[in-house]
């Protein structure tokens, strides 16, 4: 019997590789498309696009791509809790806000410091609020260790210090926190990555829009040119809207919230590189040990009991 067409006879890696494998790769597409979110929220100040443009690109991107699996998806999301919505939408405008703003005033290489290697901190910090989750001494420590590795990127430029650049900081960590959250709610939810998606996009687009036409937020999306809107198509939209937010929410689900924010560490180094290479922004030694005290402060977490 002829079995080269036969399914079985056919292996395709994807499907032969172990869930901790395949959320070991989602989680590095992850990676590439958050330091390309880094980039291009730094970016906004030097283009055309306000905020609130840049808000709705990211939304309507997947609001439109994923409408094929709403009818699929509808059972699930009727369903849904209400505790799981709020812990999902704070992955979507509050998140993008904070980060956006507190990146205007901020480094490149700072922002991605901040934002995937300090929500290991507060997730341990909300399992222990929300669900009693002890923290031992040893994992304490290393968590300051994180904190300590930005305080050390802020301290190398003492002689630059401003209110902005402290204000952006502390929005950057307050934007921390609401990824932590995020991140627990996506551990905690029944929904697929696919329907995380669709709520998301769907309620933040929304939002923002309302935001838009209430007078809230400016928009200058009609002045801008195609060219100038396509990067943040690609990358906020189609990157960070669809493929990342489904890839983020399966490896979550793979590999639990510690350990799929430990590889998230990994972003700051790589984003630092991209921003001296791209952005032409300077990459001192001190920033350097400052985002190494914090990968490595991100790794002891993980291994602490």
């Amino acid at each position: 019997m002829n079995t080269i067409f036969h399914p079985s006879s056919r292996k395709n890696p994807l499907f032969i590789m172990s869930p901790l494998t395949k959320g070991y790769v989602a989680m590095s597409v992850v990676l590439l498309i958050w330091s390309g979110f880094a980039l291009t929220v730094r970016a906004v100040g030097a283009s055309s696009l306000s905020i609130a443009d840049v808000m709705l690109i990211r939304f309507s991107v997947p609001l439109v791509l994923l409408t094929p699996w709403m009818l699929s998806s509808w059972h699930d999301i009727k369903n849904i809790r209400l505790p799981d919505i709020l812990f999902i939408l704070f992955g979507g405008v509050p998140f993008l806000l904070l980060a956006a703003f507190g990146a205007s005033t901020v480094p490149a290489a700072y922002m991605g410091t901040i934002l995937t290697g300090t929500p290991v901190f507060f997730a341990a910090l909300l399992s222990f609020i929300l669900y009693r989750q002890r923290i031992s001494l040893r994992k304490f420590a290393s968590l300051i260790l994180i904190l300590f590795g930005i305080a050390t990127m802020i301290g190398g430029h003492a002689q630059e210090i401003l209110n902005s650049l402290l204000y952006g900081v502390g929005l950057l960590l307050l934007a921390s926190l609401i990824w932590a959250g995020y991140t627990l709610g996506l551990k905690s939810t029944t929904l697929t990555p696919i329907a995380i998606a669709i709520v998301l996009s769907y309620t933040s687009f929304f939002l923002t829009l309302v935001m838009v036409l209430s007078g809230m937020m400016d928009t200058n999306i009609g002045s801008v040119s195609f060219d100038e809107v396509l990067p943040f198509i690609l990358i906020q939209g189609l990157g960070v809207g669809v493929v990342s937010t489904i890839a983020f929410s399966y490896a979550v689900k793979q590999l639990g919230s510690i350990r799929t924010l430990l590889l998230g560490s990994l972003s700051p180094g790589l984003t630092a590189i991209l921003a001296a290479l791209i952005l032409k922004e300077s990459l001192s030694v001190i920033m350097i040990c400052g985002i190494a005290l914090s990968t490595i402060g991100v790794i002891l977490s993980n291994r602490a009991k």
